[in-house]
């Protein structure tokens, strides 16, 4: 019997249905589009993030009385490409090595002692057993670097930041001498930090200008990380072993910056918060805001699904009246919108389903430039919004339902 009453329910208000039917799916489409973008929006928002800058700075360990009295310390070039051999080595999207090292610098009879840094801005990196380089320099952390000019491409050519420049009146192509060689600027540097006024050369020409083969001050590292909760800052001298296990298994700034630690010699390394923090945050409030915009979505079709069975309601009052006067008591009254609700909550899910794969991946496009990947979980996070909305909308229509009375309605039916 409930379903003829379901069949013709759906038969006499075929516009009603699929007006709810429509409402649901487009409910659906937006919240399982929104959730299917939330799983992949750390690791998408993370890499798009990386134009920050590093996260991770690797220098010297200095201990004891080499720390005390200053001693200059080095790490070695050669443990670079051992950052690609770590648990997390497919979320290092960068590195850089810099050395520093001070000189005298001479322009136009003016002396000065200067900071005078060898970098890398674009070097493919080869790794074992892999046929493609990886890509390290300046340009893999530091991006937002502007030189006028062309970075030092041989070895008596360095590059001048923009307040050196101005300060000692050097420009593209001019001549200077350094501790006692001569040197042409090949460009000017813009980064609007500490590093304008600093001169640069390539690392390799530097090291052979310095006697210091094979030897880095400092290591900077972009990587793609989770966004720190309150495990994470834990301390893991402190940390079970179960504890530390999932520790460094995820993929924490700190659980990263630890497993490098592992593999440059003689090293330190920490993240650098200012970085590692904000991305947290915006990670933290982008989720914020799709779980957000998801409960609007679902609320907003759970009305209209609401408002139409109410105005469908207000057509069937006396089928309502009839079947209470016949004996029908309140569970069967239910019975009869939940399963409606239920066939509309199952037809609009599938086809919200559909929307939602376009719908993602038009987002996946239009704001990550990449694809979304198709996820199993879709479908029934799809049918269960679906149920979800069709099911919340039948709320006011039984509570209408239930306070009508028979006897008033056939009495005005008669």
């Amino acid at each position: 019997m409930l379903l003829n009453i379901i069949k013709r329910s759906f038969a006499n208000q075929k516009k009603a249905m699929l007006l709810m039917i429509a409402s649901v799916a487009v409910g659906t489409a937006m919240a399982a589009s929104l959730i299917t973008i939330s799983l992949e929006i750390s690791g998408k928002v993370s890499k798009e993030l990386r134009s920050f800058g590093a996260n991770i700075l690797i220098e010297p360990r200095l201990e004891g009385l080499a720390d005390i009295s200053g001693q200059k310390r080095y790490l070695r070039q050669e443990d670079i490409v051992k950052s690609k051999t770590i648990f997390w080595r497919h979320n290092i999207l960068g590195i850089s090595p810099f050395l520093d090292t001070e000189s005298e610098i001479s322009v136009s009879g003016v002396k000065e002692t200067v900071r005078l840094v060898g970098a890398w801005y674009e070097k493919g990196l080869p790794l074992p057993g892999e046929a493609k380089e990886f890509p390290a320099g300046i340009k893999t952390v530091s991006p937002w670097w502007y030189i006028e000019g062309q970075w030092p491409d041989q070895a008596d050519k360095v590059v001048a930041g923009t307040s050196l420049a101005a300060r000692l009146g050097i420009k593209k192509g001019d001549s200077l001498m350094i501790d006692g060689k001569g040197f042409v600027v090949s460009g000017i540097l813009e980064t609007g930090g500490n590093e304008d006024n600093e001169l640069y050369m390539d690392l390799g020409h530097l090291q052979e200008f310095k006697n210091l083969s094979g030897r880095v001050s400092r290591v900077y590292v972009s990587a793609l990380t989770t966004p720190m909760d309150k495990f994470a800052y834990k301390d893991p001298k402190t940390m079970s072993r179960p504890e530390y296990e999932k520790w460094y298994c995820t993929g924490y700034v700190t659980s990263i910056a630890k497993q490098l630690e592992e593999v440059f010699y003689g090293s330190r390394t920490k993240p650098i918060w200012q970085v590692a923090e904000t991305e947290g945050k915006v990670l933290e409030r982008l989720r914020l805001l799709i779980y957000f915009l998801c409960g609007i979505a679902l609320a907003a079709s759970a009305l209209g699904v609401s408002t139409t069975m109410i105005m469908s309601l207000l057509r069937r009052i006396d089928e309502i009246g009839l079947m209470k006067a016949t004996g029908a008591d309140s569970s069967k009254i239910i019975t009869i919108f939940v399963s409606e609700g239920f066939v509309i909550g199952t037809i609009g899910g599938l086809l919200g389903y559909a929307l939602a794969i376009a719908a993602a991946q038009y987002i996946g496009m239009k704001v990550f430039n990449s694809a979304v990947e198709h996820k199993a979980l879709l479908l029934p996070v799809a049918i269960g919004s679906a149920l979800v909305i069709s099911i919340a909308g039948t709320i006011l229509p039984i509570r209408r339902a239930l306070r009508i009375k028979p006897a008033v309605v056939l009495k005005g039916a008669g």
